[in-house]
């Protein structure tokens, strides 16, 4: 059987971490490090992971080796809940067809209740869980996460290998102690080896480090099996709690249209409550006065839905950090010698069954009655092929690692074919790991690393994208920040030169690499693409887009534009405030948009970052070197988080671990003691961290798996409120040591104690300190449609700068208040405006209700982000806009079904008739498009811009736009010319493959490898968008036709110039 590993990711800026996917014929599992950027990967490299059920994590537990998990997790869900939606309507439509036929179903069907799917030709099951391993407070880290992650259907299991939970005395007197695996299935048998750091902590330090089993039981099977009078311990108890709670996460039987009878007193808002017509017994919102209002509330029950499972778990058992690493040994299971029919027939063995059985594995009677054993047919069996993958992130983790028992076991060391080593920055230079390298001489040794691999453009088109759009706009999309020579990487510990060559010789590995296991091992480097080169990039751009920039460049030397662009630049606040949209998707990362971030660079005060969605950090040093990286860090003031989904704040954590590392590049002393004066917390050299009480929740509770910083982090829960008709917000912060705990924390019913704080108590000697700690003269927020928690932000600086953002969210008339002459307002625009009914559905925005917002406002100038990577790729403000009558009409019907909201949306829908509550909560209705005088730029990721310029940028935006078009369009159809290349090979050798079974005779190799490469070189031929000679109307570049044609004969002239000096290039070499 054949099975390989290919490894995904090398540490880059992109892909912080390293990354294998093992490959068999009916599975896929996951080795090492799953960092943030792992999903993105996935997509860049087009590699689907439907068929992943298990997924091994090496190293610690922090978020430099998971960031990526819950994406991966997210992902994987939607595609077996997608798959599964399509295999039961197939089936429904199979059943129909056959009852009308009256036809047996001879076909393949559901077995055990698994799905079946078609894979390379091939029907094999389609697997529906997930099992997770890696070392302690892997469950801990997941059921953080429950107040933001939910979905049905997918099991996740978790595994976790720590040094304590795996002590077996029992084997100390064994032969060979190691001869069992740690976990083992049908294909592989794993050995997990958890590495500890030395010197050993301080006794005092490790007494808190609590032992976990491995293995994860229900609470009634510990009470069942314990027959002493001792209960379980602590340690199982909090496991068992976690893994109920990922249980729910993922697994659980809740549904959203299911409502529960509450008195409306009890009622937790904001919440959509319902009441049932006395005369119709149809449900009705209740439109009544609302909990928290000053008016009276009637003594009634109401509906609501209840929040899914793991949200209403209010707190999971705390936790400690943990030094250990993990890393495994993976082997095949022998495999069986080759069936000899010639024996079999000599030993009068009856062809069929028994032939079947044999291979099996299963003795037979022969037609003679003699008994045959399969020994007797089969030759001799392949010792199955080991891979060691050890993650070693400091040198301290090596001692442990040389001197583990495994590598002296037979069991773990027969057939080790390679080493893949996973080196924290100096690892490589350690004496004793080249000691232990030259103990394995006959294994291949390669490593992952960032002294070993450079910090290479992993997501090409992302690159390529920005590399075209900085020839248009060069001061907009500077190159990306990249190194394919330097080792170690610029910014890393080890930055410095080695002064002499490595000792050992490793073999760094690349994406792309394939480690051949079965049928024969080799080292594969021939799928290995060459590093991306931005000076490569063609620089001549499509017919189309010089038409416009030709254009574009006489409009804004004209009077009427220069007038303009002073206009709006006459005390404009906050002139030189730069805005860096690092991520300007939706939902999840795509090959040209990650998900949200946008960095705010306002001199004098400070860098603010507007959402932080998954490897945030990541874009961050794309855009800046590492030395104005530091800069950037050390002056971070805050991070604003508008609501709790995935795709807004997973790259949190990283972010404000680079900010610690930065600012306390020694740490800070550890105590016991709570810090509770204020006055001090403010003056210190912090980091604000502002959202909603459940985002600093995770932040507190995550605290307990590694020292991130949350120390020296104020973690602030915004509470806007309505005061004397205006939104005014209260903030709280929760006093906390650094890893997350507070007096009594293992108590159910306790809580920490908390500080007010408010930028308009001006009774307060509180209230100056913020604002100076901040930089900021007011903060604004408040509640809009969207999630439960979600919010609107208005930052106000003290030389009158102020900008808006609105996260993620339907139209806000509260939004729109608190922005009010807002000098930019940030708003999403996750739909074109024919697509009104899906934007109401998920609660976001489309392009006109965004800018109606902007109106409403009086924002000076208008920025669009979070485009939905499906549909909203582009905002195409300059187009007519389309009639709504009938969009709106459906969208209103859809609006008033109870239930509709999507599976990431708890309740939280307010009352929106309340009219205490209506200014807050209510929604903007938009029937056209508004008509805007103010600048209005769509964002693109590493987009950089300042507000003065933003006129500039929007005379500019068709072009830019055109370009970013024609790009996507190339590399989609680029990406179905692979595939259906792909699918062409792969039905030409199953063709051969048939043809081998008729025949019983194997197709010549030459003729299967012509049938390959002529599909592969098909799209050689096909025509490029990219360079079609489209012409537009509209884009005349002067009122004389010969002037256009003019230009055209140039653009094709310089076309041929450059063709003809890339062939002369080729023909040289």
């Amino acid at each position: 059987m054949k099975f390989y590993y290919e490894v995904l990711t090398t540490p880059t800026a992109d892909t912080p971490g390293t990354t294998v996917l093992l490959h068999f014929p009916d599975k896929r599992y996951f080795f090492g490090q799953l960092s943030e950027g792992t999903q993105r990967a996935c997509t860049e490299r087009g590699i689907k992971i439907t068929y992943l059920t298990d997924v091994f994590l090496t190293g610690q537990i922090q978020w430099g080796n998971t960031g990526g998990l819950i994406g991966v997790i997210l992902t994987l869900a939607d595609g077996i809940a997608s798959s599964n939606n399509a295999l039961e309507l197939l089936a429904r439509e199979k059943e129909e067809r056959i009852k009308e036929s009256g036809q047996a179903n001879a076909a393949a069907k559901k077995e055990h209740g698994m799905s079946y799917a078609v894979h390379d030709g091939q029907l094999v099951p389609q697997r529906g869980t997930l099992t997770i391993h890696g070392g302690r407070n892997l469950t801990h880290t997941l059921a953080t996460a429950r107040r933001f992650v939910f979905r049905k259907g997918t099991p996740v299991f978790t595994r976790e290998y720590d040094s304590e939970g795996m002590s077996k005395p029992d084997r100390l007197g064994a032969e060979d102690p190691c001869e069992q695996p740690t976990w083992s299935d049908s294909n592989i048998k794993v050995w997990a080896m958890p590495i500890r750091s030395s010197p050993v902590p301080h006794l005092q330090a490790t007494s808190q480090v609590r032992s976990m089993s491995p293995r994860k039981r229900s609470l009634d099977e510990f009470e069942e099996s314990n027959n002493t009078s001792e209960p379980i311990d602590a340690r199982t108890r909090d496991q068992v709690i976690r893994q109920s709670v990922i249980t729910d996460m993922f697994n659980s039987n809740w549904r959203l249209d299911a409502l529960h009878e509450t008195k409306l007193a009890d009622v937790k808002m904001p919440a959509a409550m319902f009441v049932r017509n006395p005369v119709t017994k149809d449900l009705e919102q209740y439109k009544g006065p609302a909990p928290g209002s000053n008016e009276p509330l009637p003594d009634i029950t109401v509906l609501v839905r209840q929040p899914w499972p793991g949200a209403a778990v209010e707190k999971i058992p705390h936790t400690t950090w943990c030094q250990e690493s993990v890393s495994y040994i993976i082997r095949n299971h022998d495999v069986r010698g080759k069936f000899d029919p010639k024996k079999a027939q000599e030993l009068n063995v009856r062809k069929g069954p028994d032939y079947a059985k044999l291979t099996k594995g299963e003795s037979v009677t022969s037609q003679d009655g003699k008994t045959v054993t399969p020994d007797m047919v089969l030759g001799p069996s392949r010792l199955g092929k080991g891979l060691a993958i050890i993650d070693l992130p400091t040198p301290a983790h090596v001692d442990d690692l040389v001197n583990r028992p495994e590598w002296n076991s037979p069991a773990v060391t027969t057939g080790l074919q390679t080493f893949l080593w996973i080196l924290g920055p100096g690892v490589g230079d350690h004496p004793r790991l080249h000691e232990f390298v030259a103990r394995f001489p006959e294994c291949e040794h390669t490593v992952s690393s960032s002294d070993y691999c450079p910090n290479y453009l992993s997501m090409k088109s992302i690159a390529t994208s920005t590399t075209r759009m900085g020839l248009l706009r060069p001061d907009n999309y500077p190159t990306l920040v990249h190194d394919n020579v330097s080792l170690p990487q610029p910014g890393t510990r080890t930055a410095e030169p080695a002064t002499e060559p490595k000792a050992v010789a490793l073999k760094p590995v690349a994406p792309g690499v394939i480690i051949d296991m079965e049928p024969k091992f080799a080292l594969n480097y021939s799928e290995v693409e060459p590093h991306f080169e931005p000076a490569q990039v063609q620089r001549q751009m499509p017919w189309a887009i010089e038409q416009r920039l030709s254009t574009i460049r006489k409009r804004v030397k004209k009077e009427a534009f220069t007038k303009k662009l002073e206009s709006f630049q006459k005390d404009l606040p906050g002139a030189n405030v730069e805005i860096i949209t690092l991520g300007t998707g939706s939902s999840a990362p795509s090959k040209y948009r990650n998900v949200s971030a946008t960095l705010l660079n306002v001199p004098g005060y400070g860098y603010y970052l507007l959402d932080c969605g998954e490897n945030t950090l990541g874009q961050l040093k794309r855009v800046f070197a590492p030395e104005k990286l530091r800069e950037v860090l050390q002056n971070l003031r805050m991070i604003w988080i508008s609501h709790l989904h995935a795709d807004h704040h997973l790259g949190t954590a990283s972010v404000i671990k680079a900010w610690f590392q930065e600012n306390y590049p020694d740490g800070i002393p550890q105590t016991d003691e709570v810090e509770m004066d204020m006055s001090k917390i403010l003056q210190e050299k912090r980091l604000f961290v502002v959202s909603e009480q459940m985002m600093t929740g995770w932040l507190e509770e995550y605290a307990a798996v590694e020292n991130y910083g949350f120390g020296k982090v104020i973690p602030l829960s915004a509470s806007p409120y309505l005061h004397q008709g205006n939104i005014r917000t209260q903030f709280v912060y929760r006093h906390c040591r650094a890893d997350g705990s507070y007096p009594g924390h293992q108590l159910e019913a306790t809580r920490p104690s908390t500080t007010s704080l408010s930028f308009h108590d001006q009774s307060s000697p509180l209230t100056p300190l913020l604002r100076s700690a901040t930089g900021l003269s007011d903060l604004l927020t408040t509640r809009v449609s969207h999630c439960r928690g979600a919010m609107a932000v208005s930052l106000v600086f003290p030389d009158g700068f102020k900008i808006s953002f609105s996260g993620d969210c339907r139209p806000s008339a509260g939004f729109a208040t608190i922005g009010r002459n807002s000098t930019v307002l940030i708003h999403e625009a996750t739909f074109q405006d024919d697509m009104a009914v899906s934007a109401i559905a998920k609660k976001h925005s489309t392009l006109s209700e965004a800018l109606e917002v902007g109106r409403l406002m009086n924002a000076r100038a208008i920025l669009l982000t979070h485009f939905s990577q499906r549909y909203q790729k582009l905002a195409r403000v300059e187009e007519a806009p389309a009639s709504r009558t009938a969009n709106n009409k459906s969208a209103a019907e859809y609006s008033n079904h109870v239930g509709q909201v999507g599976l990431d949306v708890p309740d939280d829908e307010p009352t929106q008739n309340n009219n205490t509550r209506n200014q807050m909560f209510g929604d903007i209705k938009v029937t056209s498009r508004p008509k805007i005088t103010v600048p209005i730029v769509a964002a693109f990721d590493y987009m950089r811009i300042r507000v003065r310029d933003m006129p500039i940028a929007q005379a500019y935006a068709p072009a830019v736009e055109k370009l970013f078009d024609l790009q996507e369009r190339a590399g989609e159809e680029k990406a179905e010319q692979r595939k259906e290349a792909a699918k062409q090979i792969a039905q030409n050798r199953q063709k051969a493959k048939k043809q081998k079974q008729e025949k019983h005779k194997q197709i010549p190799v030459a003729a299967e490898e012509m049938e390959v490469e002529k599909v592969e070189g098909a799209d050689v031929k096909s025509k490029s968008i990219w360079s079609a000679s489209e012409s537009e109307s509209g884009w005349s570049t002067s009122g004389s036709d010969s002037e256009g044609e003019r230009i055209k004969k140039e653009h094709y002239a310089r076309k041929r110039k450059g063709s003809a000096a890339a062939a002369a290039g080729k023909d040289g070499q």
